[in-house]
């Protein structure tokens, strides 16, 4: 788990630096808002809204690597980015359009994970 958390405090760091908004999901949510578990990747959403979301996966790309080929390309069929930290764990960029996403950003509030230790 720790390496997760190193994977997502490098996720998290990246999104910031850019202003962008976002929020965990996933394993790494559970851990502040229910029954922690197990988990090997960190699973993110990034409010993106509808159209124009390479000026999200372009920068993304360049900082991380890609999982699969042509991952741009699936990102925008699938709304989803697959990526890989430095340590290899995976990072699933949920790519969130919807008004519902805003809010659910704003009520999850801000957790740091940078400089979390286990």
């Amino acid at each position: 788990m720790t390496e997760v958390i190193r994977a997502a405090a490098e996720l998290q760091s990246f999104c910031e630096s850019q202003g962008w908004k976002y929020c965990f999901i996933g394993g790494l949510a559970l851990l502040r808002w229910g029954e922690p578990r197990e988990t090997i990747d960190a699973d993110l959403t990034l409010l993106t809204g509808f159209g124009g979301e390479e000026r999200f996966i372009q920068p993304l790309l360049e900082r991380f690597e890609a999982r699969i080929p042509d991952a741009a390309t699936f990102a925008l069929d699938n709304r989803v980015l697959l990526l890989r930290a430095r340590s290899g764990v995976g990072l699933d960029v949920a790519l969130g359009g919807s008004q519902c996403r805003r809010v659910a950003l704003v009520l999850t509030g801000a957790t740091s994970l940078a400089g979390s230790r286990p």
